[in-house]
């Protein structure tokens, strides 16, 4: 499942590389959960030269991220906002416990909720919009 959950993210940041058919067929297989039967039935092709695009996207895809590195980059900004809210949280943590910090406290309920809302973005990105003619 990670594989799969891995290509369906490398599908979406570098699938406009691909050739139309190809971004297609491995659209149906990862995102849609097609087989390789049904896919090959929609472009009446052999289920091999399914298995064949299938196996090239991956590899094109693959090799993107190694050359352009967006996923990596993605999650380190995701594990430094990560690393960045535990350590507002251990800040919370320790000016609640003391009356005198208690508006310091406030302030880094502030920045904790601003954390998770950009931890959210990353999990579940807004859909891009669609251009208009």
């Amino acid at each position: 499942m990670s594989k799969n959950l891995d290509m369906c993210r490398l599908l979406d940041l570098y699938g406009g590389l691909l050739t139309e058919k190809q971004f297609d067929i491995m659209d149906f297989y990862y995102n849609d959960d097609l087989s390789l039967g049904e896919i090959a039935d929609h472009y009446d092709i052999s289920r091999q030269g399914v298995h064949d695009a299938i196996k090239r996207g991956d590899e094109a895809l693959t090799e993107y991220e190694q050359r352009l590195g967006l996923l990596r980059a993605e999650q380190e900004r995701r594990d430094e906002i990560s690393a960045f809210r535990e350590m507002a949280l251990a800040a919370f943590n320790e000016c609640n416990a003391h009356r005198s910090f208690r508006s310091v406290a406030e302030k880094i309920i502030v920045l904790l909720e601003a954390f998770d809302q950009r931890l959210e973005e990353y999990e579940n990105p807004a859909p891009a919009e669609e251009e208009k003619d």
